[in-house]
This record gives structure tokens, C-alpha cells and sequence, in this order.
């Protein structure tokens, strides 16, 4: 079965250090680099954009996907705010959708939003862009989670359940879990996404991710 189950955790905190408006110490600039928490912007990679797409919903409601990929290893944001943009087949722009989420060095994640209203157009792509943010130097431990025992149905309405575990020896609070169902191409089919209001260490919980409707083409 082609999908995945995408879980993030809030690791990055925001932090105060480093605010005198002068490059002393060992920093690399003014209050960033060095000893302080903050990153200087010139060390810092964009994010990588591996797709982005809308999803039908119903009639005049979409769903809007990007799979994004974070290069920074060790630097990570506490509050991104982005923008999607939905286009139609003429290049018209049907519908922005702005949201805020957060970065965890090194990791994949899914920027979603559901049931984006587009009155009578009929979306045909997506873009999603990202304003400038603050990014810190990580050095606390992300839990590990782990997705398993994953199960779909297409009929009568589509529903995929998974089992979240939380592998630490430390309890984690909310956690965003986001699935995509690929098709036999690798092309993204559908995504929905859900929070978890936190799970104690070494725990476990299933969840559901649901569409309205059936899948022309099932996962492959």
C-alpha cells in the first residue's frame, strides 16, 4: 500500500538570548551565531518544496498540500507563517489560504489545509510560499514516533487508521500527524491531517484519517 503517515512535534522553542545589538563575543553577526541561539540568516538553507497540490474535496471545496523538506540539521523555526495560493487552468488565482506551523531540523513535513472554498473554478495547481522567520539552534532531543499497523479501506468512504508510538522515555504534547495516499505513479492522491493531543512515553494510541468520498483510483 502506497502511503504514508507524517507525524511533527513542537521541538523548537522560542528563546531570548542574545539581544544587545552588538557582534561581540564569538558571534558570526549582530545577536546571531556563535553562542547565541538564533542563526544568522546567511547560514541558514531555504526549505525545500517537493510538491505542492490541491485536492478535491466536493464541489467548490478543496483541500491544499505541500511536502516540504527542512536541510537545516541543527537550526529549526517555533512559528513559520505561510501562504498557499490556488490557481485554476487559465492561471487565475481562485483562493489564498495563509496558516502558521513550525520546523524541526531536519525533517520532512506537510503543510496542510482542508475544505478551502473556490467558489465555481476548478483548481489546477497550488503554490505555497513562506514569509521570513527567526531560526534557532536546536539541541533538545525529538521524541521518536512511529507510525504502525496502517490499514486502509476505500468503501464505503475512505478511511486509513494507524497506530501512533511514542518510542521516548518522555511524555510529548501535541503532535500533528499528516497522511498522503500515492497512487502507483508516486503522485499524491489525497492527504488529510489530525492532532493528537499528546501521548505519555512508551504509549501508543490509533487513530483515523478520513475522506468524504471514494477514490476514483485506490492507493496503489
Amino acid at each position: 500500500m502506497a502511503l504514508a503517515v507524517y507525524l511533527i512535534y513542537l521541538g523548537v522553542k522560542p528563546v531570548s538570548s542574545c539581544f544587545d545589538a552588538k557582534k561581540n563575543q564569538n558571534e558570526e553577526g549582530v545577536d546571531c551565531g556563535g553562542i547565541c541561539q538564533r542563526a544568522c540568516s546567511f547560514n541558514v538553507e531555504p526549505l525545500n518544496i517537493l510538491w505542492t497540490r490541491p485536492f478535491e474535496v466536493r464541489p467548490g471545496s478543496y483541500d491544499v498540500a505541500a511536502f516540504v523538506s527542512n536541510p537545516n540539521t541543527l537550526l529549526g523555526v517555533s512559528s513559520l507563517v505561510y501562504r498557499f495560493k490556488i490557481y485554476d487552468a487559465d492561471n487565475i488565482l481562485v483562493a489564498i489560504k495563509e496558516g502558521q506551523t513550525f520546523v524541526n531540523p531536519g525533517e520532512n513535513f506537510v503543510v496542510f489545509e482542508s475544505n478551502v472554498a473556490v467558489g465555481q473554478r476548478r483548481p489546477q495547481r497550488a503554490i505555497i510560499e513562506f514569509e521570513s522567520a527567526v531560526w534557532n539552534r536546536v539541541e533538545k532531543s525529538v521524541p521518536f514516533l512511529k507510525a504502525d499497523k496502517k490499514e486502509f479501506a476505500n468503501a464505503p468512504f475512505p478511511r486509513l487508521s494507524a497506530e501512533i508510538q511514542n518510542k521516548s522515555i518522555f511524555d510529548v504534547g501535541d503532535i500533528y500527524a499528516a497522511s498522503v495516499l500515492f497512487d502507483e505513479n508516486g503522485n499524491a492522491l489525497g492527504v488529510s491531517q489530525i492532532k493528537i493531543d499528546g501521548l505519555k512515553a512508551e504509549g501508543a494510541k490509533t487513530i483515523s484519517f478520513t475522506w468524504p468520498v471514494p477514490f476514483e483510483k485506490e492507493p496503489a
